[in-house]
């Protein structure tokens, strides 16, 4: 099945794997298989192995969707479109970029047949942004926690209602999501929930992967 953007308003499990060491990285994707719909390749496992981490991944989970978070801020096109030749269907560009990084990294996924997620880190007025990217093409744009701040508590569900109703087209919300919060990210507006320590991190990650992959299942019947 081919990744497109009438998928992207469903509502998806996105597995982040933001591990520095690929073995683990794989170890958990096999254990969740096949209780996620897009399967990230973490910033810190692209900075460790290179985006041939992706293409370890994507050979074993071949049904899967990929995302390669990337978090491009500069030479849009060129970083975007590596990202798509390796298999990514989605690459991650910053929200903060120029907007001719943005413009470029969203030639690289139509000339690819890819899609470009924004991520909205740490950006003042998320919603703003969110509207000019809408406006410049990008396919999916991100509200993002940084770890640094949900780790402490802080939350990405008020920005991720602020941006719901500042644009029509797809959002991601990441930052300390967990089972307990997916309604509330659905009630909200999100489209795709990244999910990654309470996963990963967890005794088993296969059960917690189920158990939240399921309850986004149930609100398309």
């Amino acid at each position: 099945m081919k990744l497109n953007l009438e998928l992207f308003r469903r509502p998806l499990l996105q597995l982040a794997l933001d591990f520095t060491d690929l073995d683990q990285a794989i170890k958990i994707a096999a254990a969740t298989y096949p209780h996620f719909d897009l399967l990230e390749i973490g910033t810190p496992l692209i900075i460790e192995e290179g985006l041939g981490a992706l293409q370890k991944l994507k050979a074993q989970f071949p049904d899967k969707f990929f995302l390669a978070d990337l978090k491009i801020m500069d030479a849009g096109h060129l970083e975007a479109r590596s990202g798509f030749l390796r298999g990514a269907d989605v690459v991650t560009v910053l929200g903060v970029a120029d907007d001719s990084t943005i413009r470029g990294a969203i030639d690289a996924a139509r000339e690819c047949d890819g899609y470009l997620m924004a991520d909205l880190i740490g950006l003042p007025d998320p919603a703003k942004r969110a509207r000019r990217l809408q406006e410049l093409g990008v396919d999916c744009v991100c509200v993002h926690t940084a770890y640094d701040r949900s780790s402490r508590g802080a939350s990405p569900l008020a920005e991720l209602e602020q941006v719901r109703a500042a644009i029509t087209g797809s959002v991601a919300v990441a930052g300390g999501l967990r089972l307990e919060n997916t309604e509330q990210v659905i009630a909200a507006g999100g489209n795709i929930m990244v999910v990654g320590g309470a996963i990963t991190t967890h005794a088993n990650p296969g059960a917690v992967a189920k158990s939240i992959f399921q309850k986004l299942q149930d609100h398309l019947r």
